[in-house]
């Protein structure tokens, strides 16, 4: 499979940075950043890399998310598996997938197949039962043709039936046991909504790590940065933050349309992602793709980590109070519901 050659110049004009005021305009990469972006070499660049917590894991900060190219309606499994080809030769080290992106996991499996041993795999278990967890994970470990993944979450912890999960015959703790079984390496937990759920999971001591709906516009409605990360970074859980762009936009078709975006756009890109990555303890961001041509783009955004000013995290956030009101709590509620 042949996959498209650009020149590091023809690459850094698409991804729209070449533009020196711009780029100091833009506030997140230097002018030094961009004339090196522009070197012709064929070898990829490097992406900086950290820690995932206790893990140990030294994951890209770049994960390549695959909700967008598994929902998109034109995506074949073949495209898919081009995306994961293409973001492991452009140096990405981490991938995440998931049942509820339909055509994903089987895609990534095709690239798997010759190609795990390069890269930190994850996926998720969406079950509110033993039951359900165990079909699952069996047809996910088929469908990417291994015997295990590195990290197994509990999928959409907002979104689960949680009472009794915890329970000794519990979902929660059938999927710690998998990890002595050897189906994962790490457990992690996820989630977009409810915050208030999320730290009885990680003080259990058994979640190796979190993956958190986090962006400066979010922040102010579900703020999962001041509710829930304190308590992931006291037990040492490694973090990755998603929906940096707020999620895809319902506008644009959401990620059936191959061509989606997320409420986040143009110019605010690079400082969502700039935020992310300045929050303690985020190892990495999840950042769905929606294809190869795309990817060749974002992934400009991760070629330096430069953490934001004070100043501007203060000015993001003061324009992400703004733009929360007109989000609303668009990922689900914010609060358990009060009983009657």
């Amino acid at each position: 499979m042949a996959f498209p050659s650009y020149s590091r110049r023809e690459f850094v004009r698409q991804s729209g940075m070449l533009g020196g005021a711009a780029l100091v305009s833009g506030g997140w990469l230097s002018r030094a950043a961009a004339t090196a972006a522009e070197d012709a070499s064929p070898e990829p660049r490097p992406i900086p890399k950290r820690v995932l917590g206790r893990t140990g894991e030294q994951l890209t900060i770049f994960t390549l998310g695959t909700a967008p190219c598994g929902n998109a309606r034109e995506m074949s499994f073949d495209d898919i598996a081009r995306v994961v080809h293409t973001a492991i030769d452009l140096g990405i080290n981490s991938i995440d997938t998931a049942p509820a992106y339909i055509k994903a996991e089987e895609g990534v499996g095709l690239a798997m197949k010759t190609r795990r041993k390069e890269v930190f795999l994850a996926t998720k278990v969406p079950a509110d039962t033993v039951e359900e967890g165990e079909k699952s994970l069996a047809r996910s470990l088929k469908l990417l043709q291994t015997d295990y993944v590195d990290l197994l979450y509990y999928h959409s912890v907002g979104n689960r039936k949680v009472e009794g999960a915890l329970d000794p015959e519990g979902v929660f703790t059938w999927l710690v046991r998998q990890k002595a079984a050897g189906k994962c390496r790490y457990i992690g937990i996820s989630g977009h909504n409810l915050p208030g759920r999320f730290a009885r999971f990680l003080d259990t001591g058994e979640v190796d790590v979190l993956l958190a709906a986090v962006n400066y516009v979010d922040r102010h409605t579900y703020n999962f940065e001041e509710q829930v990360l304190p308590v992931a970074r006291k037990h040492n859980v490694g973090i990755i933050a998603m929906k940096v762009l707020g999620g895809a936009d319902p506008a644009k078709g959401s990620y059936a349309n191959p061509r989606s975006t997320g409420l986040l756009v143009g110019d605010k890109v690079g400082p969502a992602i700039r935020y992310a990555l300045s929050l303690p303890g985020v190892c990495s961001v999840n950042l769905g793709i929606n294809n190869v041509e795309q990817l060749r783009q974002d992934i400009a955004y991760f070629y330096e980590d430069s953490p934001l000013s004070e100043q501007e995290t203060t000015l993001l956030l003061a324009e992400g109070e703004s733009l929360a009101e007109k989000w609303g709590a668009h990922f689900g509620p914010v609060n358990e519901p009060s009983a009657s």
